[in-house]
């Protein structure tokens, strides 16, 4: 009974990692954990929540297991040694942004040896790929871009027309004003 209760766990667990990868978009990240105290990992873990992913830790096999019918089939390697997942639900760029960020705060140099690779949209992505991810601009940013790009043609507009009848008040003005003098 035991037995049959620790495969249905299993079953359960690769369910839901399959479960994550889905809702984030055919999205992982995978990186080695080890040497991270268990404080640190729960801040990141909160801070990873409030921007839209998760981070689980897990069993390389159940982790492999998961990713059966992906591009990681090809790459085993990154399921050896301690390994957590990271889903992004939300925006990628943030929530990878703040990995490599404590990855850099708390292992320095090495934090690229932290990191496994994984997939982006169902898409093989290398360690390199992933800091190269962490530094494109986040949804927020190109958003503001994009409203700046957007709002500098109406506020041209704006002060356009704000100055056609300031131009007719004035000539007017001057006219009368001429009128006034001469006449």
């Amino acid at each position: 009974m035991s037995e049959r209760r620790s495969l249905q766990r299993k079953r359960e667990l690769v369910n839901s990692y399959r479960d994550r990868f889905e809702r984030a978009g055919k999205t992982v990240i995978f990186f080695n954990f080890q040497g991270i105290d268990a404080f640190p990992m729960s801040q990141l873990r909160a801070e990873i929540k409030s921007l839209g992913g998760e981070i689980v830790v897990g069993r390389n096999t159940l982790f492999y297991r998961s990713f059966e019918g992906t591009p990681l089939v090809d790459h085993r390697d990154i399921f050896t040694g301690p390994t957590a997942a990271l889903f992004a639900y939300e925006d990628v760029v943030s929530v990878t942004k703040r990995l490599i960020e404590f990855l850099k705060e708390t292992f320095e140099e090495e934090y690229k040896d932290r990191l496994k690779g994984g997939l982006l949209s169902g898409r093989y992505i290398s360690p390199e790929d992933v800091v190269a991810l962490s530094q494109l601009p986040s949804k927020e940013e190109l958003i503001a871009k994009l409203l700046g790009v957007l709002k500098a043609p109406v506020t041209n507009l704006a002060f356009t027309l704000k100055a056609v009848p300031q131009k007719l008040v004035l000539t007017l003005k001057a006219i009368e004003e001429q009128k006034s003098q001469g006449g």
